[in-house]
């Protein structure tokens, strides 16, 4: 199998190295020149990306999303949720299955739902994602989510 070079921030390559655990990233398509450099599909490491990237202004200003081809307009404060759509990750509840598109509307699902109450979130990954997997005293990207 071939590996690939994949530019992720230094924080990410500390954690696969630290944790043990791969960690799954997406390739940054945020603006007319995409930068290059692989995120980690949770609103965390999004967020911190988006300020690398300088969105400009505060939460609840409305803004265009940055991502490729997308022309939704939505609040800034919003932007690393619906990024996390562009890249396919999605929230699996550990009971019934059933896949939302969102954790909080999957936390929403497992409140209402009496069989689901005890359910935890299990993540989908998006289908762009590639596996960061430590290997010894190195992180290799090994391949792309099936």
């Amino acid at each position: 199998m071939a590996l690939n070079v994949l530019n992720v921030d230094p924080q990410t390559f500390h954690r696969v190295e630290r944790c043990g655990h791969p960690l799954v990233v997406y390739e940054c398509k945020l603006g007319a020149v995409p930068c290059g450099m692989f995120v980690e599909g949770t609103t965390t490491a999004v967020s911190a990306h988006l300020r690398e990237h300088s969105i400009p202004g505060p939460d609840n200003a409305s803004t265009s999303c940055p991502w490729a081809s997308c022309s939704k307009t939505l609040k800034r404060g919003a932007m690393s949720r619906h990024i996390l759509t562009h890249l396919g990750v999605k929230a699996c509840c550990s009971v019934c299955g059933v896949v939302k598109c969102r954790l909080d509307v999957l936390r929403a699902h497992i409140r209402s739902s009496e069989s689901c109450r005890f359910a935890h979130a299990d993540v989908v990954y998006g289908p762009e994602g590639r596996f960061l997997v430590p290997t010894g005293r190195t992180v290799t990207a090994a391949h792309q989510v099936q």
